[in-house]
């Protein structure tokens, strides 16, 4: 019996809903917002506090992650209409950084010589995300938090596929959240000149983008995944059936990624099988070689100009462990709407593929969506999204 989710909740830069998130993928509007760092002009996506919703008192001193997770949560349990008590049910979260941010303020404020809140400890955890999720909806199942790089989100729901379909669980919460628009994260990532800065303020670049560097962005996003049985029992809406999922690994270096793209071609290919997408929603950051090897997969398996490949970087910003569900839910909602979302990119005819420069509004049906996420240290993650019931 299939993987089949039932429900979705988002919270990214300038969107705090599904619904706003609906309007800047049609709007082929850019998120991201330009400011200087250290003499750099970077493009970042920030979550601002306004967008929070206060869920309880008791989230108040929660980390930034945490909330952001639970509000996605909550809406995607208010879509799903599941009583998650009544299944088992387990909940899976992935994050790239984790509890990064709060770890490096909670470190300036030691070395100041402050004293540090109780629920400092917590909010470092990066286990803290899931288990906040099994707090709030009170479940006692399994709850995990992985922390694997940029294709976490991917992993969770690969992870969730696999014990759903060998009847471990009922249905889990999938979800992953990143803060990654700090000092520490922004820091590390100058020296390796991966991010878009430069000395004067330029046009805006995105994926594709011949190496001009990837904008930061954060936020998370919530899936709720249960065995298709149980979704028709209870007469859910199916928003979309996980067809596939393949995750691998480079194994060159926790520094590096496999330059051939080999090990991605190989979860390509066990998500394709027989199954053509109808679009494609690429990681493609604007890393000159990770966008060489999304080229190099498509490449592989597609025919030139055959298949639409789409990016949402450059409208949302990378959210590091988020991103992977942010294309996720960005695919659901063009299966709904029929439409692909545009590439925001400067030099979108860099490698002469069929890139939706605008958004394109189909007349036909979406059936199925590829997605592709690579991680820091060669992690690899693919997913098939198939339409939902008949």
């Amino acid at each position: 019996m299939k993987s089949v989710i039932t429900g979705m909740g988002i919270i990214g830069a300038g969107f705090s809903n599904i619904k706003e998130y609906t309007t800047v993928l049609k709007n082929n509007k850019s998120m991201l917002k330009q400011e200087e760092y250290e003499g750099k002009y970077i493009y970042t996506g920030r979550v601002h506090e306004e967008q929070l919703i206060k869920l309880s008192r008791k989230q108040e001193k929660m980390s930034k992650p945490v909330r952001m997770l639970l509000q996605a949560c909550n809406e995607a349990i208010e879509q799903s209409k599941i009583n998650v008590r009544d299944y088992r049910t387990a909940v899976i979260v992935g994050s790239s950084a984790g509890g990064l941010a709060d770890i490096s303020k909670a470190a300036i404020s030691s070395e100041k010589g402050k004293r540090l809140s109780p629920y400092t400890i917590g909010n470092m955890n990066a286990n803290s995300l899931s288990s906040s999720i099994s707090a709030y909806l009170e479940i006692n199942g399994l709850s995990l938090s992985l922390a694997n790089s940029c294709t976490s989100g991917i992993d969770a729901l690969n992870l969730a596929r696999i014990l759903i379909e060998s009847n471990q669980i009922d249905v889990c919460i999938v979800g992953a959240s990143d803060e990654s628009v700090c000092d520490t994260v922004i820091k590390g990532f100058l020296p390796q000149r991966v991010l878009q800065s430069e000395e004067h303020p330029q046009p805006l670049f995105g994926p594709f983008s011949g190496g001009k560097g990837f904008s930061i962005s954060e936020g998370a996003g919530v899936l709720i995944v249960e065995n298709e049985r149980i979704a028709n029992q209870r007469n859910a809406s199916i928003l979309g059936k996980v067809e596939a999922t393949s995750v691998t690994q480079d194994a060159v270096s926790p520094y590096q990624s496999d330059s051939t793209g080999l090990f991605m071609q190989k979860a390509v290919a066990e998500c394709l099988q027989e199954n053509m997408p109808t679009y494609i929603n690429s990681q493609a950051l604007g890393i000159l070689e990770n966008d060489h090897i999304e080229i190099g997969v498509y490449q592989r398996f597609f025919e030139t100009n055959q298949i639409p490949i789409t990016s949402i970087k450059g409208t949302v910003g990378h959210a590091m462990g988020a991103s992977p569900l942010f294309q996720i839910i960005a695919s659901l909602i063009s299966i709904s709407n029929r439409f692909i979302p545009a590439t925001i990119s400067a030099e979108i005819d860099a490698y002469y593929w069929n890139y939706p420069i605008n958004t394109m509004l189909l007349e036909q049906e979406i059936d199925r969506v590829l997605i592709t996420a690579h991680g820091y240290g060669g992690n690899n993650g693919c997913a098939m999204i198939a339409k939902g019931g008949a």
